[in-house]
């Protein structure tokens, strides 16, 4: 667009140039005043329009350069953070399903492994007692007899 203006007003300027007009007459006064502004206007929006793409061109860049900036400082971070996070609830947790209304809940290994009291449902408050695989004294089967 920018290149335009200037190719416009070179144009303009050869058509005065061709008309012959008298530029020392208040009408060529005018005239040639005019195609002077048009000229300088046309010059300006040129050298702003190179700037503009300049200014975006950096823009861009330093925008894949905070982009760039913010994925290797929270990427790493976020990442550790959340498996370390998910490592750290985990632990020690152990699934347990009501007898009563099948809802499951998360049960601490100390609580888990105390003998002495129930367990309680924390959806519908029922008490039960748990049975640990491995804990109880079993007896081989034979079946070979």
């Amino acid at each position: 667009m920018a290149m335009d203006l200037n190719a416009k007003a070179a144009y303009i300027r050869g058509l005065m140039t061709g008309m012959e007009f008298d530029p020392a007459s208040k009408n060529g006064k005018v005239i040639a005043a005019m195609m002077d502004l048009l000229e300088e206007m046309a010059a300006q929006v040129v050298e702003h329009d190179n700037a503009l793409d300049q200014v975006y061109d950096e823009l861009e860049t330093l925008d894949q350069d905070v982009d760039d900036i913010v994925s290797d400082l929270y990427a790493d971070d976020d990442d550790d953070e959340d498996d370390d996070a998910e490592e750290d609830s985990d632990e020690g947790l152990y699934e347990v399903t009501c007898p009563n209304c099948g809802k499951v809940s998360t049960v601490d290994e100390e609580t888990l492994l105390d003998q002495t009291q129930e367990l309680v449902c924390p959806y519908c408050n029922a008490s039960f007692d748990i049975e640990l695989e491995g804990t109880e004294d079993e007896q081989p089967e034979d079946n070979d007899q």
